[in-house]
């Protein structure tokens, strides 16, 4: 039967609303404060952070925990590495456990980077022989060789996070926590990071990863919870649960909207909002590839346009253009009589890989040429592919295997294209 490493039992954590510490020295200095005055009693009003939380990590399994803001992810966390206590139920962390969640967490900022790697190891539980042993690696993957005898004080935040993963990982621990806290790093350290947490779990490490990178949580973590207003709301496989939880926000999106600000200095027409729908005309900021789009603008012209050009545009949030549609340029004008409008346009299939993509709206009078409006990009839509595509396209496609080496060739002269046997497709949606 497989080892558990990491197991919560119907954990429940509550916060007092109002109240700011959460250590002996933060309490004594609000205790000063509010005998002088100078701090308000803190709000008998509760809030609970998590409610029978349930889940278990065994020995070499990797598990990412997703979910919006103030989920409660961050909690879990520190309830494992003993920051926090529960209010009620069972936490059990076995073997060795080093955590990287908090930039700069367990530093003294007087003390060197040399120095920090010594106490933060032993608080770890690495012996200074360890220790001794594996500073050059350490130092190395930071690769802060250059700073390594600066004060900690003086580091960026990424310096801090380099070093602060880089001592963790090296701790190799029996269960390793890791936070949001890699952001703040650089494409190529994170990279780095990613192989090294990878490395880990292969020999034996349990790792929970809580992130917002959704396709590098699923290109480490086999499963994933899903948690919100601090419950879980599904515990499964990463790719099913980055689809519940992209559902669950089209949702709050569909009920909360987007605030539009209206641009004043265009007379001409105000834009209301663009709506983005899947085939059943759900409103949606979530997509898979090769799924049907619908998106809807609504608006409102305050002079007559007798041909009106409308263009949608979609672009990664970093890049240029991947799609742009001009009503113009398929000689579509309309009739753009002073009023409110609603235009609609069908994508029958969006065959982009996985991300995060933005889109605007362009109009312009046809007659004069002149452009009435053109919005920032700013109405968001995510397309998740599962983690399976590279580049900037997800083509439906199939594979079929023809034969031994050396029959390939008279095979492949009879192949009909149109006949090979057709498994799912890979660049489909499933």
């Amino acid at each position: 039967m497989p080892e558990a490493m990491v197991r919560f039992e119907r954990v429940s954590k509550r916060f007092r609303l109002g109240e700011s510490h959460d250590s002996l020295r933060d309490l004594l200095s609000s205790g000063v404060r509010r005998i002088a005055g100078r701090d308000p009693a803190p709000s008998r009003e509760t809030f609970w952070a998590l409610r029978d939380v349930d889940f278990r990590v065994d020995r070499g399994e990797s598990v990412g925990v997703i979910g919006p803001n103030g989920a409660g992810k961050s909690t879990v966390l520190k309830l494992l590495s003993n920051v926090l206590r529960p209010d009620s139920g069972r936490i059990s962390v076995r073997g060795r456990l080093a955590a990287l969640i908090e930039v700069g967490a367990g530093f003294h900022g007087d003390l060197t980077g040399r120095e920090n790697i010594f106490l933060n190891g032993a608080i770890l539980g690495m012996s200074r022989r360890e220790i001794r042993t594996k500073l050059d690696a350490i130092v190395a993957f930071a690769g802060l060789e250059q700073f390594i005898d600066t004060p900690v004080k003086r580091y960026s935040s990424g310096m801090y996070a380099r070093l602060g993963f880089s001592i963790a990982s090296h701790v190799e621990p029996d269960v390793l926590l890791v936070d949001e806290v890699l952001s703040v790093g650089d494409a190529v350290f994170r990279l780095r990071c990613m192989d090294r947490m990878r490395r880990l779990v292969r020999d034996g490490t349990t790792l929970v990863f809580v992130t917002h990178d959704l396709d590098q949580m699923q290109s480490i973590c086999p499963w994933a919870i899903v948690l919100d207003k601090g419950r879980v709301a599904f515990a499964g496989s990463s790719r099913e649960a980055v689809a519940a939880y992209m559902q669950a926000m089209s949702r709050s999106y569909a009920k909360r909207g987007l605030e539009i600000e209206s641009d004043s200095s265009r007379e001409a027409v105000t834009i209301h909002d663009l709506t983005l729908a899947d085939s059943s005309d759900a409103t949606i900021v979530w997509s898979r590839p090769g799924d049907a789009l619908c998106a809807e603008l609504r608006f409102t012209l305050h002079r007559p346009v007798p041909r009106l050009i409308v263009e949608l545009n979609m672009r990664a949030s970093i890049a240029e253009n991947l799609i742009s549609v001009n009503s113009g340029r398929d000689d579509t004008f309309f009739d753009g009589r002073p009023g409110e409008h609603r235009v609609r346009l069908v994508l029958p299939a969006l065959h982009v890989a996985g991300g995060q993509y933005l889109w605007n709206v362009r109009m312009w009078d046809a007659d004069t040429g002149v452009a009435m409006v053109d919005t920032p990009f700013r109405y968001p839509l995510v397309i998740n592919d599962g983690g399976r595509a590279t580049g900037a396209l997800c083509l439906e496609h199939y594979w079929a295997h023809l034969g031994p080496a050396q029959t390939a060739d008279a095979d492949a002269a009879g192949v009909d294209i149109n006949h090979v046997p057709k498994a799912q497709p890979s660049g489909a949606a499933s």
